[in-house]
């Protein structure tokens, strides 16, 4: 079972975080930063839900010391919006937050857990993005897109969209840079996702086969068998995300 700590000085926010990842995670709720800090020196945080304006004002100085110190932590920032915040909002994502929750507007149990796995994604992607610095940008974005939107239903024609280009382009640039097409890097996305979400011991194969709209445990076993060679076991006790992320690098010939 994954470790979620939160900095939420409001009950009622707390309360539907817990309520949103009951069974997955358990929850070490934090009062102050120091507890924070505390909790992800001592236990195995992945994923921290955070009020930046626990204290008032934005506290983008410890939003950065927490990512610098632990790098592979997940961050996802929940608040209360008001028109003086909405620069501070702006900035969130440069700060090191993965995902945005506003409270009273998209803080439904859903959407709760939904922010929380896209926002687990964007974090796995952070494992890729250093050694993708010298690609094209267009195969770097396609690759980071299809780990980051692992949870949508992507197809070769979505991904090209969402990259503002055409298909034929992103097929033809893919190529050139030694990578697979669209579908198949679409498919590689989905195994960097769920081998993160593997890496929690509390989720079984078929619970993540269904998280990510795989049309069954099986297929899910059976992409896993086909891209590494492994059972969703296996690729747990490999590494996870780190195992899946090496095997693709090693797979397109960026090994370096």
């Amino acid at each position: 079972m994954g470790i979620v700590a939160t900095l939420l000085p409001e009950d009622r926010s707390l309360q539907r975080v817990v309520h949103a990842v009951h069974g997955q995670h358990s929850v070490i709720p934090c009062r102050t930063w120091a507890e924070v800090f505390e909790a992800c020196e001592d236990e195995a945080v992945h994923l921290a839900v955070l009020d930046l304006f626990a204290d008032g004002k934005a506290d983008f100085e410890h939003v950065r010391q927490l990512k610098l110190r632990f790098a592979r932590i997940t961050l996802v920032a929940y608040v209360s919006f008001a028109p003086d915040r909405a620069r501070d909002l702006f900035d969130a994502g440069r700060a090191g937050f993965d995902g945005l929750l506003i409270v009273e507007q998209d803080d439904s149990p859903a959407q709760l857990r939904q922010v929380i796995e896209q926002a687990e994604a964007r974090g796995v992607a952070g494992l890729l993005r250093h050694r993708l610095g010298t690609l094209h940008p267009l195969t770097r974005d396609a690759v980071l897109v299809a780990v980051t939107r692992a949870h949508l239903r992507l197809t070769s024609h979505r991904l090209a969209d969402i990259l503002a280009t055409s298909r034929r382009q992103l097929v033809a640039r893919l190529e050139k840079d030694g990578f697979p097409p669209p579908q198949k890097l679409i498919s590689w996305g989905r195994l960097v996702v769920a081998a993160q979400m593997l890496e929690d011991r509390n989720r079984s194969a078929d619970g993540i086969a269904r998280a990510l709209d795989f049309p069954s445990g099986s297929a899910f076993r059976n992409t896993c068998q086909r891209y590494l060679g492994s059972t969703p076991h296996e690729i747990r006790e490999k590494g996870g995300a780190t195992f899946v992320v090496d095997t693709f690098l090693v797979a397109v010939g960026r090994t370096g």
